[in-house]
């Protein structure tokens, strides 16, 4: 309520600060996981590999870091949650084409993924490498061993094949940390030759271009 000086002149009014750490109540709604997600592929598509932070996510979603770890534990956790909804949307190439040309265009939107979200790509990696899947891998990793037996390889020849396009892309990754973005593109180019090259002594008929 109002409160008037002495002389009755002037009229101050008393306000409460307000308490850090708190949402008020004319705040935008708190986010729940699917927000939260849209916003670190926000940020690691904006600001680039290793930009995310809590602090910073926080700031994205409009709410205080403190309330962000009683959604989730942590970094790896919210990696493991962006990569997992990339893998569910990402659509897969139609029955109709052949097996080179479904794992060329397979392979190509992997690269693209790869450029645009880099750290959350050599998260997906590292769990590969690890035998770690997130939930929605596994669609994706039928579809490519159905590649790999279309071409004539046994389940060990899969496996091999299919951890040697994982190093070249943790590889590519850890390349682009040394270039601007917009040297990227010439890096990738260059990296779609060396694929092209390596998968030529391994499944043939494969190309990317």
């Amino acid at each position: 309520m109002p409160i008037k000086s002495a002389d009755t002149t002037t009229i101050k009014t008393v306000v409460q600060p307000s308490k850090r750490g708190r949402r008020r109540r004319d705040d935008t709604p708190t986010p729940n996981r699917a927000d939260l997600v849209n916003a670190v592929l926000t940020i690691e598509k904006r600001d680039g590999a290793g930009s995310l932070s809590m602090r910073k996510l926080a700031s994205e979603v409009g709410v205080s870091a403190r309330l962000l770890y009683t959604m989730v534990k942590n970094k790896e956790e919210l990696y493991e949650l962006a990569v997992n909804s990339i893998l569910a949307s990402w659509e897969l190439p139609g029955p109709e084409l052949s097996w080179q040309e479904r794992f060329s265009t397979l392979t190509k939107t992997g690269l693209e993924l790869c450029m645009t979200y880099p750290e959350l790509a050599r998260q997906a990696l590292r769990y590969s490498l690890e035998n770690k899947y997130p939930e929605n891998a596994y669609r994706l990793l039928d579809e490519i061993n159905r590649y790999f037996k279309e071409a004539g390889l046994n389940d060990s020849e899969a496996r091999q094949v299919q951890m040697l396009l994982n190093a070249l892309l943790l590889g590519a990754l850890d390349l682009t940390r040394n270039y601007q973005n917009d040297e990227q593109p010439k890096l990738m180019a260059e990296f779609y030759k060396a694929l092209d090259i390596a998968f030529a002594h391994i499944l043939k008929g494969v190309r990317l271009g």
